[in-house]
């Protein structure tokens, strides 16, 4: 005898992975565009050379662009030159790309210890 809240679920027949990827994938990138893609191709051309090395983008979400520097010292120094970044972006790619830029220091590499 089954208890009484049991009852039975249809049962669910497999999708083709292609029919549904493309939802998957549309949700996941929280609206991430060509634009975004193409910033962070061409970084080296497009931002100030302090901006260059060793900064890095990782991404841009809600027009707030994320970029990775390594150390405190640098994400301080150029905090204060973020609207050189900005104005740079805004003239290749358009104004309503990146708004913000949000730095982060990046966590050091750990290295293999050899034995």
């Amino acid at each position: 005898m089954r208890a009484k809240y049991y009852r039975e679920e249809p049962k669910r027949t497999p999708e083709e992975i292609t029919d549904i990827l493309g939802a998957i994938i549309e949700r996941v990138g929280g609206g991430a565009d060509r634009s975004a893609a193409d910033l962070v191709e061409a970084w080296d051309a497009i931002v100030p050379e302090r901006w260059r090395h060793p900064v890095r983008p990782v991404g841009i979400r809600n027009g707030v662009l994320l970029v990775e520097v390594p150390s405190g010292a640098e994400a301080s120094l150029l905090r204060h030159d973020s609207g050189a970044l900005l104005k740079a972006i805004s003239d290749h790619l358009g104004e309503a790309l990146v708004t913000a830029v949000k730095l982060r220091v990046s966590r050091p590499r750990k290295t293999e210890k050899t034995l």
